[in-house]
């Protein structure tokens, strides 16, 4: 399972995720992952490229793009799943994301990794200030159209206890350029389940969020569940 580290999935291998993304080995060091849930309303893709392993470290770098436009927009309205005041106007708009990963085992059956990246976003018209989301996971990501550059660093250690269950905890953090509403940071800890032939995990655990809003300082404690089947493997 590669997510959040700098390894791939081997060549014609799936993982389809229920709310993560989903990926896909399309040669030995290329991997393109997008979430096909969300593919209609915020199309996403991002390519992974292996570039082998350095003194024990196995070296990557993520390139992807978001494009959050059609999403924004049908939430621009009053009512039930309205999250935009319907008076803002939404323009076309994309957002370029690229990041190098390391990856490390400290011990046979843990793998510690580390990642730092950079987002520009390029917009064809202007974007009032007032017309943010301000909700946990959803500002970090979007926060890049109203203030740039935005960075992003974090680590993630993950392992397992058994052959069959594993465990899970990062921590990201995303600093926004040009406003004082610049700091987020999320921490996600998970137990996962794994079956025998590997085609199927199932976790389940908590994401605590933290991020300085145009509203103030807020903290959040969402809960995490997901089934990522793997074909291929």
């Amino acid at each position: 399972w590669t997510d959040g580290t700098a390894y791939t999935i081997p060549k014609n291998s799936w993982e389809l995720g229920l709310f993560t993304a989903s990926r896909y080995g399309i040669s030995r060091n290329l991997e393109l992952s997008a979430r096909p849930l969300m593919f209609f309303l915020m199309p996403q893709a991002q390519l992974k490229v292996g570039w082998g392993e350095y003194s024990g470290f196995q070296l990557a770098t993520e390139h992807g793009i978001l494009y959050p436009t059609v999403f924004m927009r049908l939430v621009a309205r009053e009512g039930t799943g309205g999250l935009i005041s319907p008076e803002y106007t939404i323009p076309q708009m994309f957002a370029i994301y690229n990041r190098f990963l390391a990856s490390y085992r400290p011990f046979r059956n843990a793998i510690l990794s580390t990642h730092a990246g950079i987002a520009f976003s390029v917009r064809f018209g202007s974007l009032d200030p007032q017309s943010t989301i301000d909700l946990p996971v959803i500002y970090p990501r979007l926060a890049v159209f109203y203030n740039q550059p935005e960075f992003d660093v974090g680590i993630d250690f993950r392992g397992k206890f058994t052959p069959r269950f594993g465990w899970l905890f990062n921590v990201e953090n995303f600093i926004v350029c040009g406003t004082p509403d610049n700091y987020f940071l999320e921490n996600k800890g998970v137990m996962a389940y794994t079956s025998k032939k590997e085609t199927l995990r199932v976790e389940a655990g908590y994401k605590l969020c933290f991020g300085r809003y145009p509203a103030g300082p807020q903290w959040h404690l969402l809960p995490v569940i997901d089934l990522v089947f793997g074909i291929g493997r």
